[in-house]
């Protein structure tokens, strides 16, 4: 007979996995690559403006606006993040980068970071100037 003298722990659905670098790196990684294909789709759904000249036009016009500035900043921080990640699982891969993995992730986060704020300051700046005016 089977009695238990130790409680019995059963994980929640939710709170089995505990986020560390890795599993944030990998939740990042398929957001930015899901929000880069939405990106792509509406780009190409853009493109078919550019057959006539006036829709052309105003479609630039329309992307010059705000919002567009906060898409383009968010554009270029999921960029960054994924060409990053996927720099990292490869030296991981390949390389054999394992036991380094969080210095890594830290690494080309501080990267990422660097090179989000210096490539989104002219949308930012441009964001500002528009709402500052």
């Amino acid at each position: 007979m089977y009695t238990s003298t130790v409680q019995e722990y059963k994980p929640k659905a939710f709170t089995r996995y505990k986020i560390r670098t890795g599993m944030f790196a990998w939740m990042l990684h398929r957001l930015t690559g899901l929000a880069l294909v939405g990106y792509l789709v509406t780009h190409v759904w853009g493109l078919k403006a550019i057959t006539d000249a006036s829709a052309y036009n105003a479609l630039i016009t329309e992307y010059h606006g705000p919002i567009f500035k906060v898409g383009e900043f968010m554009l270029l921080g999921a960029v960054v993040w994924h060409a990053l990640n996927g720099l990292r699982i490869v030296l991981i891969d390949f390389l054999g980068w394992s036991p380094n993995q969080k210095r890594l992730f830290w690494t080309l986060g501080g990267v990422a970071a660097l090179l989000f704020i210096v490539g989104g300051y002219p949308s930012i700046a441009a964001l500002i100037s528009h709402y500052g005016s």
